[in-house]
């Protein structure tokens, strides 16, 4: 009706007019409505007929009979200008084996005008042949979002739980039948959708975690956390509103008394994963702030102490809180009394579970944890510990499942900066042989966040004994092209923003006597003050943990430059952006307690470049 005609009805607004034409429909119109608008802004006719049959168990006798009938309530809704519609119209020619298309020929005139306002669309019948109505398929739509507004609005929000719940169980049935659904990221993700917003919290948490590990491992963090935090709000949002009542991870005591252990298990999963995503991204307090949530909920949960309760499940949180405590997450005190109660309760725990692959994780985390107290023949012990237990062929992937990487193999990587603490290169240089050799090869290509951790301190190592180009080999055939081959060169890895200023340190440190291809490339890299600002900052704390110092990495870059003769016009401005660059690191490395290789490291390039800038001033 016109302007003028709604303002003699009395309407004061375009949302009245729409409940007044909503409310003159017969209720097993309004019905359909609800469903359309829980299905979407548009949807497909076989989702809403198959989860149609599923809200009222329609017989397979009956299917044709209950799909026309929905088919009937649409078509009102059509003519009173609520949904338009279209028809699969592609032409099949040859092979259908798939079901992408049907035959034009099956829609007759009438259907035709009711579909030309969407106009004609191919449509996906891929797995649903069986379906009577199969081959009259099509496609609706709200002709403006304000009328699918107005029908959720008025519809009780137990109502649309239910269809939700209804919408998913179909969805899930029809992904279950047909391979290519189950991987099918965009698939699982409608499935997902309607899971979360019918509140079954189980069901949610199982696809959430599972499409949010996909995503980590192809560097979505930030769109992982998003589903995480989907799943979580559906308890974080809920509650009395009482500001009396006490919170553990964000979530209201009351609810947690009630929680069985299935769903403290998706909660802590959850939590954990959160962490792991933000960690990734270097944001090391919302990551200590998700892995806290799990350890305060596993604390308080009442079917925590459950014999039914799998508590191999909460052994990330003591790792997770470990990885950012290293980020400087968090504040100790002079005694590391927080770090070494955690390392204490996660060995412990972990012992009596008796499973390798989290006791491997929880005495490689004292050997840190030794390490970092100063005590590192001690920590060496611990490396014959996990020799004993470790096995990469049949643990690798459960740790990396746990942990986000193989956090015990690491262990012999970390040795190799104890080895270097107490002078003893030999037994670091033959660590390195031994990660190179063993472990990485053994490691998951695709998992390139954890081969950095295995060769961090393998590249200086060798770069540092007269094996610089070795290293850059290896770099490129073990980080470079693996990541390249999965993620493409446009994918993102935490380390990546280091891999280009690293291998120029290995070409310009392997060829100190040779000429280089790239050497103008390199000069303006190093002459550009912008290239040793670290984006994340994050990048200095973490890899500061693992050897030397961002920053003194590419501090190297213009000492290594300063001494050819290509660059002798520029000798002192690198020299001196050197020194300046490697006196942050050693500051670094020192305020923000990193490990003391880093430490070392950075005091000895410091003194060796002072020498050299001594050593042309006097020749000058």
């Amino acid at each position: 009706s016109s302007e003028g005609d709604d303002s003699k009805l009395g309407f004061g607004s375009v949302n009245e007019l729409l409940l007044y034409r909503l409310d003159a429909l017969d209720a097993t119109v309004r019905n359909a409505l609800h469903l359309a608008a829980v299905l979407g802004n548009d949807f497909d006719l076989l989702d809403a007929a198959l989860t149609y049959e599923q809200m009222f168990r329609v017989r397979n006798s009956d299917r044709w009979e209950s799909a026309m009938g929905l088919c009937s309530l649409f078509d009102i809704a059509i003519d009173e200008g609520i949904l338009e519609q279209s028809f699969a119209v592609e032409d099949v020619t040859g092979d259908d084996a798939d079901g992408d298309a049907v035959v034009a020929d099956s829609i007759n005139e009438e259907e035709k005008m009711r579909a030309s306002p969407l106009g004609n669309v191919a449509i996906s019948l891929r797995g649903r042949k069986s379906h009577p109505l199969y081959a009259e398929n099509r496609r609706y739509r709200f002709t403006h979002d304000s009328w699918k507004t107005s029908i959720l609005n008025i519809m009780l929000d137990g109502r649309k739980a239910e269809l939700h719940e209804y919408v998913a169980i179909t969805l899930e049935q029809e992904m279950s039948e047909e391979a290519h659904n189950q991987d099918d990221l965009k698939w699982q993700l409608r499935v997902f959708r309607h899971w979360n917003s019918s509140g079954n919290f189980s069901k949610a948490s199982e696809l959430g975690l599972k499409i949010g590990s996909q995503m980590m491992i192809m560097g979505l963090n930030p769109q992982a956390i998003m589903i995480f935090n989907d799943v979580l709000d559906i308890w974080t949002s809920t509650g009395t509103e009482c500001d009396d009542e006490e919170r553990y991870g964000d979530i209201e005591a009351s609810i947690l008394d009630s929680i069985d252990v299935q769903e403290l298990e998706y909660l802590i999963k959850l939590n954990i994963q959160k962490g792991k995503a933000f960690s990734s991204l270097g944001q090391g307090k919302d990551g200590f702030k998700a892995f806290q949530s799990a350890l305060d909920i596993l604390h308080y949960a009442p079917c925590a102490s459950s014999t039914d309760f799998d508590r191999s499940v909460t052994f990330p949180i003591f790792s997770g809180l470990f990885v950012v405590l290293k980020f400087g997450a968090v504040t100790q005190d002079s005694e590391f009394s927080y770090e070494k109660n955690l390392c204490k309760q996660f060995v412990e725990q972990a012992r009596l579970n008796n499973d390798p692959v989290h006791y491997g994780r929880a005495v490689a985390m004292e050997g840190e944890t030794l390490a970092r107290l100063g005590n590192f023949e001690e920590a060496l012990e611990t490396l014959d510990v996990i020799k004993s237990i470790y096995d990469i062929e049949s643990q690798h992937a459960a740790i990396c499942k746990s942990y986000g990487s193989d956090r015990v193999g690491q262990a012999f990587h970390h040795s190799i900066n104890w080895n270097h603490a107490l002078g003893q290169t030999d037994a670091a240089l033959a660590t390195c042989k031994y990660i190179v050799d063993e472990i990485v090869p053994k490691s998951d290509p695709k998992n390139v966040h954890n081969t950095m951790c295995l060769l961090y301190t393998v590249f200086v190592t060798m770069k540092e004994n007269g094996m610089a180009l070795e290293a850059r080999d290896i770099f490129n055939l073990r980080l470079v092209e693996p990541f390249e081959q999965h993620f493409g060169s446009n994918g993102t890895t935490f380390s990546k923003p280091l891999w280009k200023p690293i291998l120029m340190l290995l070409d310009l440190q392997g060829n100190q006597d040779k000429p280089i291809d790239n050497i103008d490339e390199y000069l303006a890299w190093a002459l550009d003050e912008n290239n040793y600002i670290l984006k994340p900052a994050m990048l200095e704390g973490a890899w500061g943990n693992f050897g030397p110092t961002p920053t003194a990495l590419l501090a190297e870059i213009p000492y290594f430059l300063s001494r050819r003769d290509e660059c002798i016009k520029h000798r002192s401005c690198l020299l001196q952006r050197a020194i300046t660059q490697m006196a942050i690191s050693l500051d670094n490395a020192k305020s923000k307690n990193m490990i003391k290789f880093a430490q070392m490291y950075a005091q000895q390039k410091l003194d060796t470049m002072k020498a050299y800038q001594k050593e042309c001033m006097c020749n000058n």
